[in-house]
């Protein structure tokens, strides 16, 4: 059974000061195309780390907190949309392409360890999840279904990587070992369950769901018992991830960034902007 427990994430009123510490890297369009941003969880001491023409999103953090990955159409031509993972240092510098593959590769996850990243890719015909070393060595196909497997997230302690796949005929969050055996469904819903976030303790999942019309944040235990749905599903709420510490989940809301306690009270809206922010990720 879902409880709901918290208010709309359509919240107008100003930041508390209770957010919590630390930093969230974002993507957002308020300089006229999608770049990487970094920002204090406040929304203070707001910073670019991408300026580029191309869209540059889905920053993913190193566990040390010193790099970030992300995915960029810098490769693309007038004529062909061409996606691929790079990784830069926390400063905007150092930008190195780590996939030149002519298909779309997207959705970067930092393994714990720090060697690897997990991604989507379409180079083998529909969307699978493959594995690579951080400089783009290694590519590993984890996925073999014919159904399109996305989004994925890996555990805390390495052993197991979410992700969303379809193959059941709708958008549930599934869980498999690290080698890609051991595929387990853990939302068994007849909603869209997107966008899975491991807490850092690795006892529970957030992620969000239209299982009540409207996309809402929700979290289950992380063997997928225990659903409790966090925020009113009267906006759109999406692409929720932890604070280092799991007292603390931002997501975005209406192309703002909002930060809630992990039990979903203390909403607080962190950016107000004419532009859209989105995949808040908080640092390490």
């Amino acid at each position: 059974m879902v409880t709901f427990l918290a208010a709309s994430a359509c919240s107008d009123a100003p930041t508390p000061p209770d957010v919590g510490p630390g930093q969230i890297a974002f993507t957002s369009n308020r300089n006229g195309q999608f770049d990487i941003f970094l920002m204090n969880a406040n929304g203070t001491q707001l910073e670019p780390l991408t300026n580029h023409l191309a869209y540059d999103f889905w920053p993913s953090w190193s566990p040390d907190g010193t790099r970030l990955a992300f995915t960029s159409a810098r490769a693309s031509t007038p004529d062909t949309l061409n996606l691929d993972i790079y990784v830069m240092n926390v400063d905007g510098t150092g930008v190195v392409r780590v996939t030149s593959d002519t298909a779309l590769d997207d959705e970067p996850a930092w393994s714990p360890d720090g060697a690897r990243l997990a991604f989507r890719s379409d180079r083998d015909g529909n969307d699978d999840i493959y594995v690579m070393n951080v400089d783009g060595s290694g590519v590993a196909r984890l996925t073999t279904d014919s159904a399109n497997d996305v989004l994925p997230a890996w555990a805390p302690d390495g052993s197991k990587i979410a992700f969303v796949t379809d193959r059941d005929g709708n958008p549930e969050i599934y869980v498999m070992n690290a080698d890609g055996t051991g595929v387990v469904n853990l939302s068994a819903n007849a909603a869209s369950d997107l966008a899975p976030a491991w807490s850092p303790d690795g006892t529970k999942l957030a992620f969000h769901s239209n299982r009540d019309v409207g996309f809402a944040i929700f979290v289950m235990n992380a063997d997928g018992s225990g659903v409790v749905r966090l925020t009113d599903p009267s906006t759109p709420d999406e692409l929720p991830a932890w604070s280092p510490d799991g007292t603390r989940i931002a997501f975005d809301s209406g192309a703002e960034i909002y930060v809630m306690r992990a039990d979903g009270s203390g909403l607080a809206r962190v950016t107000r902007t004419n532009a859209g922010d989105y995949a808040p990720r908080w640092r390490p």
